[in-house]
């Protein structure tokens, strides 16, 4: 598999952020019910896509991805909005 260049990497990441963006506004307009579920549907395509595409060896190490790069979505987000606090991540060897 060819490793993909910097740019090739933000293009395909603003692709998925814009797409993600405006269904986020979509199910915002449509309701917090809607908002709520829009949230839970992308966590649990992210969760099937890796017990369909990884091997049982790989769920570990993307899981711990996963949530790594969400809490510093998270943080970044929180931040953004002023909120003062920090995730701390415990990590066990």
């Amino acid at each position: 598999m060819r490793v993909m260049t910097q740019e090739e990497l933000n293009q395909r990441t603003k692709e998925i952020v814009d797409f993600l963006s405006e269904k986020n506004e979509e199910a915002k307009m449509a309701g917090i019910d809607q908002h709520g579920h829009f949230y839970t549907s992308v966590a649990f395509t992210l969760g099937s896509l890796i017990g369909f595409d990884f091997k049982p060896e790989g769920y570990g190490p993307m899981i711990s991805t996963m949530i790594e790069s969400l809490t510093d979505g998270l943080q970044t987000g929180a931040q953004g909005k002023g909120v003062n606090g920090t995730f701390i991540k415990i990590v066990r060897d």
